[in-house]
């Protein structure tokens, strides 16, 4: 009886080996099937009894590959064009509902990529689907900032976290590297509007600028913005110190140290690095090579008509 078995086992494995596709193997197998494990088949479905006869996984995979190509202690199955995983034990530690199951490790330790109808997700070497597969596109850990993974969904790109939590929905067209404003930062875009996101995941400035300049270019910490064609001034906490409101804004210290003269409906005034509006904008003329006008001290000599 105990050799007839062996040779249905040796028979079963010829006939399952072939056709079942390539699969992307992990760790080295120590063998196909655990010891004392009889690979049985019945109406095109396969299963498994010990040698004793019992039956320790009911027939109802179409495929069943070898244990320990994904992981330890695990194979792969399939049902109803479906993959998930059995244990060594018998149990079934993932349900058969993915259409592609890849490697683990390959994006986060003790984690797998899988897929459903061209959307991924993550499950984990217990079992757990970590990360729900919704995600048109899931980048590397790190790739971006560490510890995060950008991720994308219908056209939009947002962040996960090592937990498999999403710390940032996707909701931006672009994600400019970090660092590049400022470190921890990254400029992100919407709608053809420009913001900044954190290392955390937060949004510390909306996307509403039209344009956004790099910090310390007009004044220490400060970046020009502009919004609905007026210029403005964010500093590096995220803050919007000078509102958007003038059509040009020059550089600082040309009338005195800390100023920047600004224009706004075609009338000029000046603003302080302290983000206070010093000068309001009301002389047609305001010339920085004679300045009759206007002293040289933070006093300023108002007209007439003020």
């Amino acid at each position: 009886m105990k050799k007839i078995l062996l040779l249905l086992l040796a028979a079963i494995i010829t006939l399952t080996s072939v056709g079942q596709g390539t699969v992307k193997k992990g760790k080295a197998s120590t063998g196909p099937y655990p010891r004392g494990w009889v690979l049985v088949e019945k109406g095109g479905k396969y299963g498994f009894i010990s040698a004793e006869g019992d039956e320790i996984i009911k027939t109802q995979y179409t495929r069943i590959s070898p244990f320990d190509e994904y992981l330890s202690g695990w194979a792969l199955v399939e049902k109803d064009g479906f993959l998930g995983f059995i244990s060594n034990s018998g149990d079934e530690v993932v349900k058969p509902q993915y259409t592609k199951i890849y490697p683990f490790d390959e994006m986060q330790r003790g984690w797998a990529l899988v897929e459903i109808s061209g959307l991924f997700g993550f499950i984990s070497s217990e079992g757990r689907e970590v990360v729900k597969p919704k995600y048109s596109k899931i980048y590397h850990f790190g790739e971006m900032y560490k510890n995060l993974a950008m991720v994308e969904k219908d056209g939009l790109v947002g962040f996960i976290n090592l937990d498999g939590s999403e710390v940032l929905k996707p909701q931006y067209q672009k994600v400019h590297p970090f660092g590049e404003y400022k470190k921890d930062w990254a400029m992100v875009e919407r709608d053809g509007f420009f913001g900044f996101i954190n290392g955390e995941g937060k949004e510390v400035v909306a996307p509403k600028y039209s344009k956004v300049s790099p910090f310390g270019e007009y004044q220490k910490n400060w970046a020009l913005v502009e919004k609905d064609r007026y210029l403005g001034f964010i500093d590096m906490d995220g803050r919007e110190v000078i509102k958007p409101q003038y059509s040009q804004i020059l550089p600082f210290g040309q009338l005195q140290k800390d100023w920047a003269m600004v224009e706004r409906d075609g009338l000029w005034g000046f603003i302080s690095a302290d983000g206070r509006e010093v000068v309001k904008p009301k002389y047609e003329k305001i010339n920085l090579d004679d300045v009759s006008g206007i002293k040289k001290t933070n006093e300023v000599v108002k007209d007439e008509n003020s």
